[in-house]
């Protein structure tokens, strides 16, 4: 397997674990940082952010990270709730970020 495939996997798998953890709650869920730039280097983590509006639970953050955590994925992965960040930086994954999904139903 090449660089690019074993990128792929790797993506992919931590994307259906966190959109599996967030189906149906009205959220967007951003790829961004190096691993959205594809300047991933050995030492980088993978960062996802998810933008609500407050009404998803605590617990559904804290299954989506034990869950990645468990994930055999040879990278750390960051999960950030955009809705408990700066705004700056929550400005800056909708503006660079990718968009893995969006549940947007009810929100803004």
């Amino acid at each position: 397997m090449d660089k690019t495939d074993a990128r792929e996997q790797i993506l992919a798998m931590v994307k259906k674990i966190v959109t599996d953890c967030f189906a149906g709650q009205p959220v967007r869920i951003y790829l961004f940082g190096s691993w959205a730039r594809g300047e991933e280097r050995r030492s980088s983590d993978i960062d996802i952010a998810v933008e609500h509006d407050g009404r998803v639970a605590r617990s559904v953050f804290a299954s989506a990270r034990e869950r990645l955590d468990e994930a055999p994925v040879p990278y750390r992965v960051d999960l950030v709730d955009l809705a408990a960040s700066a705004p700056e930086l929550a400005a800056k994954v909708r503006e660079e970020g990718i968009l893995w999904r969006e549940y947007t139903s009810g929100l803004n």
